[in-house]
């Protein structure tokens, strides 16, 4: 349990607000803020890419089948298709994903012309991982009270290749940072 320290009520400011993050106070190394703040963005990155790998098994649908009780029933309440079909396979991941391309899409937008690591903009960037990991579990669950599964991937279809395309090109044409 955690007392009270100063540690336990940095991992809560950390958590909570603008804090910067140090894993387990003083048993990791010292590291800057942006550091930190890359390291979780990519947290966030793998934890859904994780659940999308997962949710792309051959063998979820059947252990959840067998491991939850009056699995049939809570499938038509939940409207998710016969066996929960649209809770598992390619299309499931296309709407974490999509979910989790607005969120990271939304802190882009958000963090454009930031310019120093003292303003209010880049202490939300910078923070409050608690409140950006609700904000990313409501995107990527939003993604499946889209409206009709076939109408979302066909309208995907075209475009994500193409906005593909032009985001590599777009990279690809920056020029490097100056030494």
């Amino acid at each position: 349990m955690c007392r009270p320290t100063p540690c336990c009520i940095a991992q809560l400011a950390c958590c909570c607000g603008s804090a910067a993050c140090s894993c387990c106070c003083g048993c990791c190394p010292k590291i800057k803020q942006s550091t930190s703040t890359r390291f979780m963005y990519v947290l966030y990155f793998l934890l859904v890419t994780i659940v999308c790998v997962v949710m792309m098994s051959p063998t979820v649908e059947q252990e959840m089948r067998d491991h939850i009780p009056l699995y049939r029933d809570l499938c038509e309440k939940l409207n998710a298709g016969e066996n929960c079909s649209t809770l598992v396979g390619y299309s499931a991941v296309y709407k974490v994903c999509f979910g989790m391309a607005c969120f990271f899409f939304f802190f882009c937008i958000f963090t454009l012309r930031v310019n120093s690591a003292t303003g209010c903009r880049a202490a939300i960037h910078n923070g409050f991982w608690f409140l950006k990991f609700i904000a990313l579990l409501a995107c990527c669950v939003g993604g499946f009270f889209l409206p009709e599964q076939d109408i979302f991937l066909e309208g995907m279809d075209p475009y994500v290749p193409l906005l593909s395309l032009v985001f590599i090109l777009s990279i690809q044409s920056l020029p490097p940072p100056p030494p």
